[in-house]
């Protein structure tokens, strides 16, 4: 019976070499066929009925995948395999044991292993979730009837011819239901439906999906926020949005451009439902770090109907990008912080002039002082509590003034930090562990006022962390300041001891030089005194309160990968020794393994978020693959 549920087990008697690839043929030959056919047989297919006619009304996840050969010979794939770094990652032991692994496997299937995931996708893949059964179908558009009839009863003689020779019983059950022949291997269900293989993990979701291909009845294709969503991703994909919603096979979110593409459409409403009194659709962050993180997002999750994901191979990287709707009222006064007025708040430009040596940077609109003064609305008891005695300690570090209101209040919402590549410096004066730079970039509404409050607390700060220091024997830091150019600069450098030999480098406190920088309105704290000054000097004509060079989005980031492993490779022998110290490994497997996630790390080239939340919430990251990659798949592309 479909419903029925079987296991098998394999038992290997090894006697010589060649018994050993015989046994390891036929197990590797179960574990594929298992995942992607696990036997199926075949059933007459009538009509041009696409899947979300026979999917379940209640569906609540639907997607499409575009056919694996335009992911695997997509030109940007292609390029990545020819480059040095993907030479070198594919010649470790670890992916020599995979190629044996699959070599074996496409000599017991008798097929290349991706020439059977081409023709098992060749007209796209689906997959599905059904509310009522929990169940997960997954249904493959291939190559055609012939094809998938012919290969089934090859795998399934396989199969059973396998388990015959080792003494198990058949793993293969195979039922009757209606006109369709189901088999269940394990925990997997399968029907043939012409040139569809439809798998699931529950009988009763086969069944579902069985029945309205036969009868019809309501569907996928049916409910409102489906064709709501499909819609919507249609548009995204740049295709008609009125001829969507009963698009099949590779028309919708796919076309002849050479791009690989997939998308997501969810029923936030039922999934929210299903997951009732999950933190994340409660609304309310657990604690000040999540609010500030998550604040707008845990809005949406909370009142959104519908979301939708889709994702785009194109000829410089992979995008992803994920919507759901968005309506000012939900977020009312206690998240404006977040989102900002109308929920068109906007983070900074993203322009930097001139070499920074940036190797991160992240830009957005959050409005702290907001956040502060309605964490009673926002939080439980508890975290007011905790935030009550901060509010307290910060009131007396800032003279008296109301931290929420005077301090954080006299900021413009728009910030920016920026993370920097170390400073060039002689072996002998640099620490052992070598850290990047960051500045956290505001503008203040009044200068005149704020800078005097900010520049009384950095020095105080500073005498702290000396009386600190002091008692357990750490470095000392000097004050010092100068104005040069239109900056004010206040800063503090380590003073080394004497007494003390550096010869093994100096200790990780020296990469801070905590510094304050004031150019006009705008106020720059850092680790790096040079850096607070050149992010002032560059940034502080774009514009009293970001105004005139902000975003379009309200929070956007940019990691620059070339720049993370230079860092990486800087910090090599100290990041090899402390593998070696808490993971127990020696000297070349830790070096080996180092090595590994930097040449990784070349494949890439940046990384990018944004997100925003005006007409709808909206979030998007893209990784860009490295320069030669980008080169040759234009020349592909223009050929």
């Amino acid at each position: 019976m479909i419903g029925t549920r079987c296991g098998f087990r394999a038992r290997f008697g090894v006697r010589s070499v060649r018994d050993l690839c015989i046994e390891l043929r036929r197990f590797a030959s179960l574990c594929l066929l298992g995942l992607t056919l696990a036997c199926v047989t075949t059933l007459r297919a009538s009509g041009e009925q696409g899947p979300e006619a026979w999917l379940p009304e209640g569906t609540i996840l639907f997607g499409r995948i575009d056919a694996s050969d335009r992911w695997l010979e997509h030109p940007v794939v292609e390029s990545l395999k020819q480059s040095e770094a993907f030479k070198k990652l594919w010649r470790t032991p670890e992916a020599l044991q995979l190629r044996g692994g699959i070599t074996v496997a496409e000599f017991a299937l008798g097929m290349k292993l991706d020439r059977l995931a081409n023709s098992l996708s060749t007209h796209g893949m689906y997959v599905a979730i059904d509310k009522e059964t929990k169940g997960i179908a997954v249904l493959l558009h291939t190559e055609g009837e012939a094809w998938l009839e012919d290969y089934i009863e090859k795998a399934i003689g396989f199969l059973r011819k396998d388990a015959k020779s080792k003494g198990n019983p058949d793993p293969v059950k195979e039922a009757m239901y209606r006109d369709f022949r189901g088999y269940k291997i394990q925990n997997a269900v399968f029907a043939q439906v012409g040139d569809w293989l439809v798998l699931s993990n529950e009988g009763e979701t086969l069944k579902a999906i069985l029945d309205r291909k036969l009868d019809r009845g309501p569907s996928l294709s049916d409910a409102d926020w489906y064709r709501r969503s499909i819609s919507e991703v249609a548009v995204a994909a740049g295709d008609t949005a009125g001829d969507t919603a009963g698009k099949t096979g590779s028309d919708t979110g796919s076309k002849t451009d050479g791009e690989a593409r997939g998308f997501v459409v969810i029923d936030w409403k039922s999934v929210r439902e299903l997951a009732r009194g999950n933190d994340l659709f409660r609304g309310q962050a657990k604690d000040f770090g999540a609010e500030l993180l998550l604040g707008g997002w845990l809005s949406v999750f909370s009142k959104a109907d519908v979301a939708s994901v889709t994702m785009e191979l194109d000829r410089k990287g992979l995008a992803l990008k994920a919507w759901a709707p968005s309506e000012t009222e939900w977020f009312g006064d206690s998240r404006l912080h977040y989102v900002g007025p109308q929920a068109k708040g906007r983070a900074p430009g993203e322009r930097l002039q001139g070499d920074l040596g940036v190797m991160a940077s992240l830009g957005t609109y959050r409005d702290f002082s907001q956040l502060w003064l309605r964490a009673g609305d926002l939080f439980d008891q508890n975290v007011n509590d905790q935030l009550a005695q901060a509010d307290a300690t910060l009131t007396t570090l800032f003279s008296g003034k109301d931290f929420g209101e005077d301090i954080l209040g006299a900021i413009y919402p728009e910030v920016r930090l920026v993370v920097c590549e170390p400073t060039a410096s002689d072996d002998a004066e640099r620490p052992a562990l070598r850290l990047p730079g960051f500045a956290l970039v505001g503008r203040m509404k009044d200068p005149g006022k704020l800078q005097r409050e900010l520049k009384r607390t950095f020095q105080t700060f500073i005498g702290f962390l000396n009386v600190a220091g002091a008692q357990e024997g750490q470095p000392q830091l000097e004050l010092e300041n100068a104005k040069e150019d239109r900056a004010m600069l206040y800063w503090a450098h380590y003073v080394r001891d004497e007494d003390k030999d550096y010869s093994g480098g100096l200790p990780i406190q020296f990469n801070f030089e905590p510094s304050i920088a004031f150019v006009d309105d705008l106020v720059v704290v850092s680790s790096q005194l040079g850096l607070a000054k050149e992010l002032g000097l560059k940034l502080s004509g774009e514009g009293v309160g970001g105004t005139e060079e902000s975003s379009e989005h309200q929070t956007w980031m940019n990691l620059d990968m070339a720049a993370l492993r230079r860092l990486l490779d800087l910090n090599s022998n100290a990041l090899i020794a402390q593998s070696m110290l808490e993971n127990g490994k020696t000297r070349v497997e830790a070096k080996r393994d180092l090595e590994r996630v930097s040449t990784l790390m070349e494949l890439v080239e940046r990384v990018r978020m944004s997100m925003q939340f005006e007409d709808r919430a909206v979030i998007e990251f893209r990784v860009d693959f490295r320069g030669d990659a980008n080169l040759q798949a234009e020349e592909e592309s223009a050929k």
